[in-house]
């Protein structure tokens, strides 16, 4: 029986770096969609280009370590939604992350906490997409409310991602 292909255990290895980076530039990356702020062109593209791989690596590669947990379909889900969130639709982006944090909190192959920082940081970015007033808009910015609201959901969703790979590494050694 052979085991896991190349590209399995490059994604496997990969995932926890991407997510550092990935939820650095996520952070960016909602504070330019909320505040509909225009980049240059390139800059928008290359800002949402390395957002896209990183943030869907990140997670493909988490999902392949608790690939093998019971309810694994709920991590896919939340992989295929935020793959395709990003192509667009910011609600399947905060669904991704909230079924993906689910996973992470179900699987017991990582701590609760970080899956757990997704869920909360993906309703909170839902609901500001969803009621904060003028969200998107470049001529009005949403209240500092939910601007702060957004901003607090942003730092969790990073740091979840960065604790996956700390506290995922600090597992592992230890087993």
């Amino acid at each position: 029986m052979q085991g896991p292909s190349p590209v399995v255990v490059s994604l496997e290895r990969l995932g926890p770096l991407a997510g550092d980076a990935g939820g650095l530039l996520f952070f960016a990356y909602w504070s330019t969609r909320s505040r509909a702020i225009a980049l240059p062109p390139m800059v928008a593209v290359l800002l949402d280009l390395a957002t896209l791989v990183l943030m869907t690596t990140a997670v493909l590669g988490y999902q392949l370590i608790q690939d093998e947990m019971p309810r694994a379909w709920v991590g896919w889900a939340g992989v295929a939604a935020v793959g395709l969130g990003f192509g667009g639709s910011l609600p399947l982006l905060c669904a991704g992350l909230v079924l993906f944090g689910l996973s992470v909190t179900w699987g017991g192959v990582f701590p609760q906490l970080p899956g757990w920082l997704l869920v909360v940081g993906g309703l909170v970015l839902m609901m500001g997409w969803t009621y904060a007033s003028n969200f998107g808009r470049a001529f009005a910015r949403p209240s500092p409310w939910w601007e702060a609201a957004m901003g607090a959901a942003l730092v969790m969703v990073a740091a979840a991602l960065a604790d996956l790979d700390v506290l995922g590494r600090e597992q592992r050694t230890r087993r």
